[in-house]
């Protein structure tokens, strides 16, 4: 600390100056310089370890407030309890029980919740490390999830560099890895495992590496409900293509391999649901399951309207229109196409996707994560005052992400 004139105190006084030069622009510049020289997978996990700091001390700080819930262990809940809660008790069902063979009802005669909401390949995956390592499944899957996590970073960031400038690439990896429901990436939920494919299959289709991208596709289309939303990217990334052929070029290899990648696509974003079909004898078994988490009853498009109409009642179609337009308008903007009409088109068809199947719930700022391209409309501006302050937002609704609905209030509570 140094201290600094002021005219209104006595000669030969000063007043103290905090922390001089920390806003200082050159100063913060030349450490920008400094980071970007690093190994990219280096950047990747430094400001991966940042977040994952600043997330786990939020659950650790927000846990000392959680009674008894139903995943707790023991006397009290730890955190590693609390990063089990939720969607990971489901998925150590899984990896303990596997599916059912029969779709339990409740006494209405409605489907009740049960594994067939979940996909099988982050379980698996936690089940065979537990089996090799001894350690549990509640052990584990935090532990998997944590480092899928760094893992996706790297490829976040590879994939962003192939866009924009390095350091507007490293701001958007920050803002996704601050993002306010990304404390997600530390607990037993699928969420880590999912970006981490997703982003290895937006830069193969990027680099034009279709074949390549078959593996990670049909992976990806197990880790969670997301292979629908895939297949209509490669949808519209195959028209433009087409469309393009004439600007870009288009050769008989990359058609053959683009287009069987389309086709698989479909094929892997059904594979579950067929799983679930030949295993209970129910055509409808998947989509049964998933409805018993909202009204019972599977709808396309509407339930916008009528979770809208539950809120905001009359102005419920307004806001649908709003939130549509809102959305197409960020996309076209000069500061969406800086993400690259890949990651656009991805965009698209995972908003189409949601817009046509999900239903509004207090899960939904979860559900925004594979839209982690849409960072980059954030780190396109030029000042660094505007990413400041949208960095710290998120850090600030991450305390209220966690707080309000990772946090269980018994004996019942909103998931998040």
């Amino acid at each position: 600390m140094r201290a600094a004139a002021n005219p209104h105190l006595p000669e030969g006084e000063r007043a103290p100056v905090v922390l001089p030069g920390l806003f200082d622009r050159a100063r913060l510049i030349r450490a920008a310089r400094a980071v970007l020289a690093l190994p990219v997978w280096l950047q990747a996990l430094a400001v991966y370890l940042v977040s994952r700091l600043v997330s786990l001390g939020i659950m650790a700080m927000v846990v000392r407030t959680q009674p008894v819930a139903p995943w707790t262990t023991g006397a009290q809940t730890t955190l590693n309890d609390f990063l089990n809660f939720w969607d990971g008790g489901w998925y150590g069902r899984i990896a303990e029980e596997w599916y059912p063979t029969a779709l339990p009802v409740y006494e209405t005669g409605q489907i009740a919740q049960n594994q067939w909401a979940f996909y099988p390949l982050h379980p698996l995956l936690v089940r065979d490390l537990s089996m090799l390592t001894g350690a549990d499944f509640y052990t584990i899957a935090p532990v998997l999830s944590t480092v899928l996590g760094g893992a996706a970073a790297v490829v976040i960031l590879l994939l962003f560099r192939e866009v924009t400038t390095h350091g507007r690439a490293l701001t958007g990896l920050t803002l996704v890895l601050f993002f306010p429901a990304s404390p997600i990436l530390s607990t037993a939920y699928a969420e880590s495992l999912t970006l981490f494919l997703q982003a290895i299959v937006l830069l193969l289709v990027l680099r034009r590496q279709y074949a390549w991208a078959i593996g990670p596709v049909f992976l990806l289309a197990l880790s969670r409900p997301i292979g629908v939303a895939v297949a209509f990217f490669l949808l519209l990334h195959l028209i433009n293509r087409f469309r393009r052929r004439r600007i870009e070029p288009y050769p008989t290899g990359q058609v053959v391999s683009s287009w069987t990648l389309g086709v698989l696509s479909c094929v892997a974003a059904l594979a579950h649901p067929i799983h679930a079909w030949i295993r209970t004898g129910s055509l409808t078994a998947y989509t049964d399951t998933e409805a018993a988490w909202h009204t019972g009853e599977t709808h396309i498009l509407t339930q916008w309207v009528s979770a809208g109409e539950r809120w905001l009642g009359m102005f419920a179609p307004v806001a649908l229109l709003v939130l549509v337009v809102g959305m197409v308008a960020l996309l076209v903007s000069p500061a969406g196409r800086t993400m690259g009409a890949t990651m656009q088109q991805f965009c698209w068809g995972y908003g189409i996707y949601l817009l046509l199947f999900f239903t509004p719930q207090t899960s939904t700022l979860r559900l925004l994560l594979p839209l982690f391209p849409l960072a980059l409309t954030l780190a396109a501006s030029r000042s660094w005052a505007a990413r400041a302050i949208a960095l710290s937002a998120f850090t600030v609704l991450q305390i209220v992400w966690v707080g309000w609905l990772w946090h269980f209030t018994p004996p019942g509570d909103l998931p998040p």
